[in-house]
């Protein structure tokens, strides 16, 4: 869901942006063939998941590279992750509440209050009351949590910093492992699910120092076949403990699966290897507001489609590749309509506020 604006040519990855857009659509198409069957998928649900964890070794990659060698600046790298993420995101829970409340037959366990409300806008999770209302919306608890706690290591050097963030999210974990869950807010930061981040940011490491050309020289075979087995090692292990809990290895396996696929990607364009689809990259530019937009239609397409269409197979995969197709289309639809205007408003008042530095300095 972290979204650089690199200029092209220098400082953009388009591995990260193709992987970025292909995360979303896995999510997309993940909910979309779920939404109207009546058990849940564990192949569905872990091809979801992993275009999640994608998204989270992104996350903690880009935020160690644009942060720099040295320290930063902690209140500029907060707004402009603030500006980055929150008015898409509160925009799209104010419209799930809204939509909660005028028309609940289509939620099936969304009912809006307003201490959830106002949870769901300030990133904290709850159980009850429900939060985030947004059904993709605990990943960006996650990711505020993330974007915190890098914050707050702002005044270390690179190195010494992926070093704190590992540690301290190796730390929270190894808690979720071994203490009692007294309250649902600290099994959620206690989760296994931090360790896409931390992987991240130590890839991160990886590429700056580089380390990931001598992976580039390895044949392409052997860089998509690693992925590959541990794309199946992760679809086979049992996904819940007697608890009903993902357990450790799931997660291990999930971001070890992700970790190889990111990484791969790296190594194959520091190889001169990743040639360049416009497709791709515009699904890159758009996939936040994808990942955001996209239940809104899948929801209301299925809610259609039980009405109009009898339950078998053939109208199923109709429906699905419908809906698919028109939650795709609202997600670019936001992305043009909302994230863009947004993006350019934050290009304008950065060059305001560096063209009002510079008057005052000349000035002066």
């Amino acid at each position: 869901m972290t979204q650089t604006r690199a200029k092209a040519g220098q400082n953009e990855l388009l591995s990260i942006q193709y992987l970025r857009g292909l995360a979303a659509l896995t999510v997309l198409i993940s909910h979309t063939l779920q939404w109207p069957l009546p058990q849940m998928s564990q192949g569905l649900l872990r091809s979801g998941r992993l275009g999640v964890e994608i998204f989270f070794v992104i996350s903690g990659f880009i935020i160690t590279k644009v942060a720099g060698d040295g320290a930063f600046d902690r209140m500029v790298f907060l707004k402009r992750r603030a500006w980055r993420i929150v008015p898409l995101y509160w925009g799209a829970t104010l419209a799930v509440a809204a939509l909660a409340v005028a028309l609940p037959s289509l939620f099936r366990t969304t009912n809006p209050t307003a201490l959830g409300v106002m949870e769901s806008l300030f990133f904290i999770p709850s159980e009850m009351p429900k939060a985030p209302l947004l059904g993709v919306g605990w990943t960006l608890d996650y990711e505020v949590f993330f974007y915190l706690l890098f914050a707050c290591l702002s005044d270390f050097a690179s190195e010494t910093r992926t070093f704190a963030v590992c540690t301290l999210m190796a730390g929270l974990m190894l808690i979720g492992q071994v203490a009692p869950h007294e309250t649902p807010l600290v099994y959620f930061y206690t989760s296994p699910s931090l360790l896409g981040f931390a992987l991240g940011t130590l890839l991160a490491q990886a590429h700056r120092h580089g380390m990931l050309a001598w992976l580039s020289r390895l044949p392409v075979t052997l860089i998509v076949g690693l992925a590959l087995v541990l794309a199946i090692f992760f679809f086979v292990i049992p996904a819940a403990d007697e608890a009903g809990r993902a357990p450790l290895t799931y997660h291990i396996a999930m971001s070890a699966t992700a970790i190889a696929i990111v990484g791969g990607a790296l190594a194959l364009e520091s190889g001169r290897r990743m040639k360049a689809v416009p497709l791709l990259h515009y699904l890159g530019d758009a996939s936040y507001s994808i990942y955001l937009f996209h239940l809104f239609v899948v929801g209301a397409g299925w809610a259609v489609a039980r009405r109009l269409l009898p339950q078998s197979g053939g109208e199923y995969v109709a429906a699905a590749i419908v809906t698919g197709a028109v939650a795709l289309c609202a997600g670019l639809a936001a992305h043009h309509l909302f994230e863009r205007p947004m993006l350019r408003m934050q290009k304008s008042r950065r060059r305001k506020q560096k063209s009002g530095v510079m008057t005052a300095a000349a000035a002066a």
